[in-house]
């Protein structure tokens, strides 16, 4: 919203400029106008007229003289309608010019209106009354074009453009000071969720005048946006916008150093932290916060937001509930975060995307059960990317369902072929990994069996693996689910077993197949006591449930002689094979005994053929 517009609708009264080089004409229209209520503003030519109108609190309304020396009415109406940057002004041409040409050059010139000469009272004050309506609509759609219809603050339109002019100063005065906070609710859609969308608007205007309230008074803009300065100036003038959802951003104007933004955030998360009332319910909630300061220099509003916003993401990734402060490795690690998304979009088009597979071996005799298929990516001037590398980013993104679709098939089909080139009883499993996005979508039990379908692998020789956490989102759906992955007749796996939500109730409820022993409990079960109960204790479970257990993360001849004394039968890890390409895979099982596929005993680097 411009300033001018705000403030011209607290006058009591409409200004209008009349701008008339015939003084009888100009004393008679200012009498006639301010008996009708105007505040007037009399000028006798162009040069002032556009002087007047073009300054911060000018009229709104104007009569302007066709014929004036110097510039004229119809120049004056053009120079204002070229400068796009100033409210709308509602023009009235006064001319004794009567024909269809003049009065079309009038309009063409941005004129509103126009009244010949001499005026008849009554009918020009029914046209100012028009232009009156007119600027009341056109302030109205501007306000709502620039401010958010529920808690009535400012959007993010309004708070860039500000911004902007933050920025545009301070580039010019290198002593002039501003900062952006990134204000996020967190865990604020458990309201929405469990309370109703009612009752979130509620607390989002609650927290607005928190907000408002935690800011200095000579920070914020007040919903009414009523202001009287400009950055840079003398009078120090900030804002506080809801840029969407539960998430706000304040822009602190002229402030001496980064520490001021760092008491407001403080201010904030104590005015946020004490309970909101929503129907004699007491709801806690709290914020994060990132602030960017102007001392690390921006030249476009949007860079500063955008660091705000990054080191808000940190905090949110650091607890929750706390401040962070931007710097530039924030905003070199964003640029690289942009570059990663980029890229991981290209891969699946650039068929990037490699599947590796880590053998499960039999602690009893050391033979060969099946697979685990593990992504990669073969990323341009990076190399070979581990899971960690880009996992978080796929999921963030999306892209973790075509990702996880194309593992899912890739290992299938390949399992399928190593069946029938090297035959033995049992056949070899293949494991894959499904993570929570997959999970939640409404088709995945046709997906999967789309691909059985297609690849022609036996269902009882595919495991899904799944976490505990992905499992417990949703108990009932996953119950559902679980029971029709098990008609498919596929085998279910709870991975990282130990971390989560382990329980004997849960368990049962879900009917798995087999646990895995999370690698933290394995890398630690002979130095650590507390690694070896646990270990115990899920083997001891598994076994009363009738499951099947697999340790990850074997990297020792100790580790593995200890799972199967404590009667583990299965494993994987390095001391058996890193994880291989598909042709690595043949030439290892090709080295193998044949039928039965044991691993002969030999140091694990001598065993693997090298990954390609």
């Amino acid at each position: 919203m411009h300033l001018r517009s705000r403030q011209a609708r607290k006058q009591g009264s409409t200004r209008i400029l009349i701008a008339d080089d015939d003084a009888l004409t100009r004393r008679l229209l200012e009498k006639t106008l301010e008996q009708a209520g105007y505040e007037v503003v009399v000028v006798e030519n162009g040069r002032k007229a556009l002087e007047s109108l073009s300054s911060t609190d000018g009229p709104r309304l104007a009569l302007l003289d066709w014929l004036m020396p110097g510039r004229n009415g119809v120049e004056v109406c053009r120079e204002i309608r070229r400068r796009s940057e100033h409210p709308y002004i509602y023009i009235i041409l006064l001319t004794a010019k009567t024909s269809k040409v003049d009065v079309v050059t009038g309009l063409e010139a941005g004129a509103d209106d126009y009244i010949t000469k001499p005026c008849d009272a009554e009918e020009l004050k029914a046209r100012l009354r028009c232009g009156e309506r007119i600027l009341k609509l056109e302030d109205k759609l501007t306000y709502d074009a620039l401010h958010d219809p529920l808690t009535q603050l400012p959007n993010r339109s309004f708070f860039l453009e500000r911004l902007m002019l933050c920025v545009s100063w301070g580039m010019l005065h290198p002593d002039y000071k501003f900062a952006v906070l990134s204000v996020d609710m967190d865990r604020f859609k458990v309201v929405n969720d469990s309370l109703g969308i009612s009752a979130g608007d509620w607390l989002l205007v609650q927290i607005a005048e928190r907000l408002l309230g935690s800011i200095r008074r000579d920070d914020a803009i007040l919903r009414t946006a009523e202001v009287g300065g400009m950055a840079g100036r003398s009078e120090e003038v900030g804002i506080l916008a809801r840029v969407g959802g539960d998430k706000f951003t304040i822009l602190l104007d002229n402030i001496q150093n980064a520490s001021e933004g760092i008491r407001v955030a403080e201010r904030i998360q104590q005015a946020i932290q004490v309970p909101f009332d929503i129907d004699g319910q007491a709801v806690f909630i709290t914020a994060s916060v990132g602030i960017a300061f102007s001392g690390t220099g921006y030249s476009a509003a949007e860079d500063m937001l955008g660091d705000a916003n990054t080191a808000m993401a940190r905090a949110k990734t650091l607890g929750k509930a706390r401040y962070e402060m931007c710097d530039p490795s924030m905003h070199a690690a964003a640029s690289g975060r942009f570059r990663l998304e980029t890229d991981l979009r290209r891969a699946t088009e650039r068929q990037e995307f490699r599947v590796q597979y880590q053998a499960i071996v039999s602690l009893l005799d050391s033979h060969i059960t099946g697979f685990e298929a593990l992504v990669r990516w073969q990323r341009p001037d990076y190399g070979l990317v581990m899971p960690g590398g880009f996992i978080t980013a796929a999921e963030e993104t999306g892209m973790i369902l075509w990702i996880g679709n194309w593992i899912l098939q890739e290992a299938c089909r390949q399992l399928r072929a190593w069946n029938l080139q090297f035959r033995g009883a049992p056949p070899f499993t293949m494991a894959v990994n499904i993570s929570a996005k997959q999970f939640a979508q409404a088709d995945l039990v046709s997906q999967i069996s789309d691909v059985l379908r297609e690849t022609g692998l036996a269902p009882e020789n595919l495991r899904l693996e799944l976490t505990e956490s992905v499992t417990m989102r949703d108990e009932e759906r996953t119950t559902r689910i679980l029971r029709e992955l098990r008609k498919l007749d596929v085998r279910l796996c709870i991975d990282d077993f130990g971390t989560g939500y382990s329980s004997l109730s849960y368990l049962r409820r879900f009917a798995l197949d087999i646990l895995k022993i999370d690698r933290s409990f394995v890398s630690d079960m002979l130095i650590n006591s507390e690694s070896m109960e646990i270990v115990k204790t899920i083997l001891s479970l598994a076994s009363n449930l009738g499951m099947q257990v697999i340790a990850e993360g074997v990297e020792t001849a100790e580790q593995a002689s200890q799972l199967r004394s404590l009667g583990c039968e299965f494993a994987q890890g390095y001391f058996f094979s890193r994880p291989l390409d598909s042709a690595a895979v043949a030439s290892t099982l090709l080295a193998c005994e044949r039928d039965s596929y044991t691993l002969p005993r030999k140091p694990v680097w001598q065993l693997t053929a090298p990954v390609r």
